[in-house]
């Protein structure tokens, strides 16, 4: 690696659309380059890295993740390790990474400009935001918010169709005002970004307001379960959320696990993959949202949930919902 790879850090609360821009950037991307995109997820259980691979040609991108915490916290620990294989094994022109939705950015960019200036070349940050985020009271006084703000050179407001014209009035002069000064200021849908941003570059005088707002984060240890058998999935739990991977025979009743997953009021986020009677779905609910679309993602069944939860008696339900437990993949 002759020339230190542009990197890119995008941030954003949960449910912003992260994932979603990532995603029309890696259909952009040039044919004759190779991309890698690293994944830190809070829960244990993979699921934006499922979302990526699923939608994604498997020729010029590369996708790792790191979970069971965030990077600026209890997985710092594993990021060598995962930067060290993914740089080694792909050799990318490009690098994307995507952080926890409750991750504190400022750690991880510490990181990279002290640890991997030789290898990484760090471009502008690319923080996401949502009306929603925006509108919600004292959601501007969450320190790990406020930091994901303050350490972005770009400001993406996700969702604008949500907003109405006087809110996004509101957001545009709101950020006109913040200190630094933002490169640039934008409101997209469907986690649209435009790929010339990718050649800003970043602002590394920028520094946070809160830097021990997340660095207390208890993730528990990863855990080596094995495999799940068919109808005894495997369980991660989390401060927060929780998770599940089955077995690729289980198969789901639709419309019950649509039901089970949507009606919920303690759910304020989840994103899964599911194999049902004759396809396989990717579901992903932010709030009271529930989207469903095809999913390519066919290893497993895996969900990652957060919310407040009895989590023997959730886990019950979703077997509930299964119409097959023994079937062939």
């Amino acid at each position: 690696m002759s020339q230190p790879i542009p990197t890119h850090l995008i941030t954003g609360f949960l449910g912003v659309g992260k994932t979603t821009a990532i995603l029309d950037l890696l259909k952009r991307k040039p044919a004759s380059e190779k991309w890698a995109v690293l994944v830190n997820e809070y829960g244990q259980v993979s699921i934006d890295e499922a979302f990526i691979e699923g939608e994604t040609v498997a020729e010029g991108v590369a996708v790792r993740s790191v979970a069971g915490g965030c990077f600026c916290c209890t997985t710092s620990p594993q990021l060598p390790v995962a930067l060290h294989f993914l740089l080694q094994e792909t050799k990318p022109d490009r690098l994307l990474i995507e952080t926890s939705g409750l991750g504190h950015p400022a750690a991880l960019l510490d990181t990279i400009r002290k640890n991997y200036s030789d290898r990484l070349e760090l471009k502008a940050t690319l923080g996401i935001v949502t009306p929603i985020d925006f509108a919600c009271p004292g959601m501007l006084d969450n320190p790990v918010f406020r930091d994901q703000i303050q350490m972005s050179d770009l400001l993406i407001l996700n969702k604008a169709d949500r907003a109405t014209p006087e809110l996004l009035a509101e957001f545009q002069a709101w950020a006109e005002n913040l200190f630094p000064p933002k490169l640039l200021i934008a409101a997209t849908t469907h986690g649209q970004l435009d790929p010339a941003w990718l050649e800003l570059d970043g602002d590394s005088e920028r520094v946070p307001f809160f830097p021990d707002a997340h660095a207390a984060n208890p993730a528990e240890e990863l855990q080596t379960l094995g495999r799940p058998r068919p109808g005894r999935p495997i369980r991660y739990e989390s401060p927060g959320a929780c998770g599940w991977i089955f077995s690729p025979n289980d198969i789901f009743d639709e419309d019950k696990l649509l039901a089970l997953l949507g009606a919920n009021p303690e759910i304020s986020r989840l994103k899964g993959v599911f194999r049902v009677e004759e396809t396989w779905l990717a579901i992903n609910r932010s709030g009271t949202a529930l989207g469903v679309k095809p999913a390519a993602y066919r290893r497993d069944s895996r969900v990652e949930i957060f919310g407040q939860q009895h989590w023997g008696e959730f886990e019950a339900a979703l077997l509930g919902s299964m119409v097959s437990a023994s079937g062939t993949a």
